[in-house]
């Protein structure tokens, strides 16, 4: 049992590698860019919810969005009131992981890996970006076969076992492992390829997992906030905001959570399709719903002198 356990706690570095590496090189191709459309850019709600849709899907990493509009604050480049806007589409953008990993492509992972390993070594100007990016998705594919491969032998643990019939049977447990799960290894994406493996066996049902989801959705809040630390009050309040936001989009999808596990399943027609599809439709839904909120809340922030 300890070599499963060490073999998952592999997958979740490959998993972080292929991450680091993948958004590492999008932020190379497109990173300078997207910080001056930051910049100018985000003057309404809905086009920062736009903007921050767009960087988070080309960086796949709604954490590098969410850093890059600490930082912007910290030089002063952006108002707090055109931050709340990039934060709420980081969250639907990074939905876009969850929703690659659920495409059925068998051992397709091998080649993007080598793909990836072959372009990184050709001598042309953005061959190392390119290349960082397939391989990087490699990386992820990679990992989630592994998860799939580790569920039923994990189950054999009395930890694990004990874990996710918790978890099947309370939602709110599960919401509270989801977000413990992503506040450590600080990636709601991972949380969501891990239920997906143990959704293929059957292990995990659907309600449950999309729990874990929204809580993973939680824990991912502690990069923001630490990257806020030291930028001054604009940007704690970015931090805040986010972690504000997330945890009451949570309360508010909660008590819906089985009837969109039956409607996604519906549409999906599988359960890793149809949880990476609520991750999508919970943050769309929650951000739009937020948007006319954005505006006064923001020139509340701004005028009331909050420490």
């Amino acid at each position: 049992m300890n070599h499963q356990v060490l073999v998952f706690i592999f997958y979740i570095l490959l998993f972080m590698l292929g991450m680091g590496v993948m958004t590492g090189g999008m932020h190379r191709l497109v990173g300078d860019r997207m910080r001056r459309i930051l910049e100018h850019a985000a003057d309404t709600p809905m086009k920062g919810l736009a903007i921050g849709t767009l960087a988070s899907i080309l960086l796949q990493s709604s954490s590098a969005v969410a850093i890059i509009t600490v930082g912007l604050i910290g030089a002063n480049a952006l108002r707090f009131s055109q931050t709340v806007g990039i934060i709420l589409g980081a969250n639907i953008g990074t939905t876009l992981t969850g929703e690659i990993a659920a495409l059925p492509i068998g051992s397709f992972h091998y080649i993007l890996l080598a793909a990836g390993l072959a372009i990184m070594c050709l001598p042309f100007r953005h061959s190392l970006s390119i290349g960082a990016l397939f391989f990087g998705i490699g990386c992820l594919f990679a990992s989630m076969a592994g998860f799939s491969s580790l569920a039923e032998p994990l189950v054999q643990s009395p930890f694990i076992s004990d874990l996710l019939a918790d978890a099947n049977g309370n939602l709110f447990f599960s919401v509270v492992v989801g977000t413990l799960f992503s506040a450590i290894i600080q990636s709601s994406s991972a949380a969501t390829l891990v239920c997906m493996g143990f959704l293929d066996h059957g292990i995990l049902s659907l309600p449950p997992a999309i729990a874990i989801m929204l809580g993973a959705n939680i824990g991912t809040c502690v990069t923001t906030y630490i990257a806020s630390l030291g930028t001054g009050r604009a940007g704690r309040w970015t931090a805040y905001t986010h972690i504000l936001f997330n945890v009451l989009s949570v309360l508010l999808f909660f008590p819906f959570i089985h009837p969109m596990a039956d409607l996604s399943l519906f549409i999906a027609g599988s359960d890793r399709t149809a949880l990476a599809h609520t991750s999508v439709l919970f943050n769309l839904i929650t951000a739009l719903l937020a948007v006319p909120l954005v505006g006064p809340y923001g020139r509340w922030v701004e005028k009331n002198p909050l420490k």
